[in-house]
């Protein structure tokens, strides 16, 4: 229990009407300070009496939303004590957005009430909510107690999602190929990855026997997707590269082609330039981790492109997308370099230095590759016509400005 500050004029003005009634003479005022020590002592009966013995529940709706969408929180206030509720304050911490206030009227024993406010969503992250402060004062407001209910959640807001138009598919691209979960049957261009538990469903002609005969439970042998639908995303997260505003754009761009990627039903390897690196997934089960991934991530002081193209020049198949905030003829001539081996390239950076207007260059960064789409989004023009643009301009190479003469610059 605590004071409030009504309550502490109200203990400081007690001794000081006594001293006022003994020098002046006035027994009234002695009077209004044995009134106003009653008070007092009925606001401690009264909070320690009238404890808030409740239950809270809360729900999060929906709990994973993106930037900007509606987010609602609803309290479920059960009162799980004998007597009647007073009139309840709860204050549910919502991180760095502050504390969420909101009152409640007096509860029933056995009954139940619910409250509900709007999480704000505009900024990207992973935003905690808890734990909830329950207050109960008396009448008078002259003393309070707090309960804190240790029930903590995690808000994921994700990036926004653009609809993108289908990434240029590289060569030898088949629709049948590339699209198959790992546990799906192995097919000559498939590659052994490790082996796994059995578990139901699993092709019983990819049991390896002797294995299972030495470790004594069914193992089968996992297999590695063929490279033709595979797409590689690489974001730098190197801080001084970029701006903030730069960098959110940059996870929005990596994001919606994580998205489109799981609507064509692809395979995709997130890599960052800290070292991080995701491994070929399958989209349509671990979109939602890919996105949550996005949803934190954040710049980082001891991140490099060059750890990042390393991780990329190791074993080039299918195609890549790098994102960057700013490009410099250094990551230009870098990038070029490790990124031969993939069919599809392209390279989209998205500070607000205007690309170079003769496409010779990408905003002076030096020659890149003929046959790369270079792609620049400083957020003056929408996401999804950008990329509609690179991916009509790559895929009519008879363009009057042709690809096989320089790069693909979409300004």
């Amino acid at each position: 229990m605590r004071l409030t500050r009504p309550g502490y004029l109200a203990v400081a003005s007690v001794p000081a009407l006594v001293a006022a009634a003994w020098l002046l003479g006035q027994p009234e005022l002695s009077v209004a300070a044995a009134l106003l020590g009653a008070a007092l002592l009925a606001a401690v009966v009264v909070v320690l009496v009238r404890p808030a013995r409740v239950q809270v529940r809360r729900t999060v709706v929906p709990p994973r939303v993106g930037v900007g969408e509606q987010c609602h929180v609803r309290l479920d206030v059960r009162n799980v004590g004998s007597v009647r509720t007073p009139v309840l304050a709860l204050h549910d911490d919502a991180g760095d957005h502050g504390a969420a206030s909101v009152h409640l009227a007096p509860v029933p024993v056995g009954g139940e009430q619910r409250t509900s406010y709007s999480l704000p969503t505009h900024r990207r992250g992973l935003h905690r909510v808890g734990p909830v402060t329950i207050r109960v004062e008396d009448p008078l407001g002259l003393l309070r107690r707090d309960v804190l209910i240790d029930d903590v959640q995690t808000v994921v807001v994700r990036p926004t999602i653009h609809p993108l138009t289908r990434l240029s598919a590289a060569n030898g691209d088949v629709p049948e190929q590339g699209t198959r979960v790992l546990f799906a049957s192995a097919t000559v261009d498939e590659e052994l990855a490790a082996m796994r538990p059995y578990v139901v469903g699993d092709d019983i002609r990819r049991i390896h026997w002797r294995t299972t005969a030495r470790i004594g439970h069914p193992v089968v042998r996992q297999f590695d997707q063929p490279w033709q639908r595979r797409t590689t995303i690489l974001l730098d997260v190197d801080e001084a590269s970029t701006d903030p505003a730069a960098f959110e754009r940059a996870v929005t761009l990596t994001a919606s082609v994580v998205a489109a990627s799981a609507e064509d039903g692809g395979i995709v390897r997130l890599v960052t330039s800290d070292g991080t690196d995701s491994g070929f997934v399958a989209t349509s089960q671990h979109l939602d981790a890919l996105l949550d991934q996005l949803a934190a991530i954040s710049t980082e002081t001891s991140a490099s492109l060059g750890t990042g193209l390393t991780l990329l020049s190791r074993r080039p198949t299918g195609r890549i997308v790098t994102v960057l905030g700013r490009l410099t003829p250094a990551a230009a001539l870098g990038w070029s370099r490790a990124t031969r081996g993939y069919r599809v390239r392209v390279l989209a950076h998205t500070d607000a230095t205007r690309p170079s207007p003769t496409g010779a260059d990408a905003g002076g960064a030096g020659p890149i590759d003929p046959g790369a789409i270079v792609l620049h989004w400083d957020g003056n023009r929408p996401l999804t016509d950008v990329w509609a643009a690179a991916m009509g301009r790559a895929a009519h190479p008879h363009d009057p400005s042709p690809r096989g003469s320089r790069p693909v610059t979409i300004p």
